[in-house]
């Protein structure tokens, strides 16, 4: 899975530590203490009933006896075998949505058993895919194929079997965003849903403005027959220049890393022979003078080197900008949602170029 997919998954998990927290103290639903016993007493009697099912091949009565155990419990462990389970009777989507919740809390699971888990996790999102869904308006309802994902959160990780699909953000006083996508096997996909606030209703009584000519447009240039789009052309020369500069800004680095080792086996050579003040000496003036030049040269590829980064940086970003004013002919457009959060924001992208 992408990168974003890890980090998403960090976030889910400081999400799910924080309502175990509350529940944790007491502002959960509540117990008696004779209640919490029974109920842990009859997850692991399920347990143990779903660990000879598993010995023994029975995967039906192993997945319906982890499940009992998960539902009446819901312990890392448990999820984690009742995943493996489902993905033993060929369902990946629900094993990898159990696994990754048993993986949440590693802390808690025997070494044998989180390298279990793992693979299976490995092996299930091989078979399924992936989305991350951000929207802009985090109180906003969010769906996908019409199920419910959520509320209350800006952005949220799914797995969903591959084919086609739908996003789609509701929240009252505010236009729906829908947004149909692809889903590819063994692939993450980005969702960008930003919702606009609906449009004032007309004026009752609005007065009626005299009618006014129209004016014609100015026609458009027509486009070179046979030639690619203005924007396209401006696209291709902005990511072939931002990778030249990123080539260049390598050959800088690893030019100042080689210049570095010189220094520092030449720095070190002199503090050998004279000390650690041999260049307060005339005697090493040369030497250390040959050293300061050497520095100078390192410390000049580097900036070189930075200065190629950021200018690369900088091409492909104006690049990339034109998906947004030059859309390609034929394809939905780029489209850029904005992410409000508790803590911070951002602006997600999403389209196909």
């Amino acid at each position: 899975m992408a990168s974003t997919g890890r980090l998403l998954l960090a976030v889910a998990a400081a999400s799910a530590v924080w309502s175990r927290v509350a529940v944790a103290a007491g502002e959960g639903p509540s117990a008696g203490p004779s209640g919490a016993a029974t109920m842990r007493s009859e997850a692991e009697e399920a347990f143990a009933r779903g660990d000879r099912a598993r010995r023994a091949g029975r995967w039906e009565d192993a997945e319906a006896s982890y499940r009992a155990a998960w539902k009446a419990d819901p312990r890392p462990e448990f999820a984690g075998e009742l995943g493996l389970s489902e993905l033993a009777l060929g369902r990946p989507r629900d094993a990898a949505e159990h696994l990754r919740e048993s993986l949440l809390y590693p802390e808690t699971l025997q070494p044998a058993a989180e390298r279990r888990f793992r693979a299976g996790l490995q092996k299930a999102e091989r078979e399924i895919s992936s989305a991350t869904v951000a929207v802009s308006r985090p109180e906003a309802e969010v769906f996908i194929d019409g199920r419910r994902i959520g509320r209350g959160q800006g952005m949220y990780f799914v797995y969903l079997e591959p084919g086609r699909h739908e996003a789609r953000g509701k929240l009252d006083g505010y236009v729906d965003d829908v947004y149909p996508f692809e889903a590819q096997r063994g692939r993450e996909s980005m969702v960008g849903l930003h919702l606009e606030p609906k449009p004032p209703p007309p004026a009752a009584r609005a007065p009626v403005a005299a009618p006014v000519a129209p004016v014609p447009a100015a026609p458009a240039p027509a486009a070179a027959p046979g030639g690619p789009p203005a924007g396209t052309v401006f696209r291709i020369g902005g990511f072939a220049l931002a990778s030249a500069g990123v080539v260049l800004g390598m050959s800088f680095a690893v030019a100042a890393t080689v210049r570095d080792e010189e220094v520092e086996a030449q720095a070190a050579q002199i503090r050998q022979d004279n000390g650690a003040a041999a260049c307060v000496s005339k005697a090493y003036a040369e030497r250390c003078g040959v050293l300061l030049e050497m520095s100078d040269a390192r410390d000049t590829m580097k900036v070189a080197a930075w200065g190629s980064f950021i200018g690369a940086g900088v091409v492909g970003a104006v690049a990339l900008s034109s998906l947004l004013w030059a859309p390609v002919p034929g394809r939905r457009a780029v489209r850029a949602a904005p992410l409000a959060a508790a803590h911070g924001g951002g602006v997600i992208f999403s389209g196909s170029w």
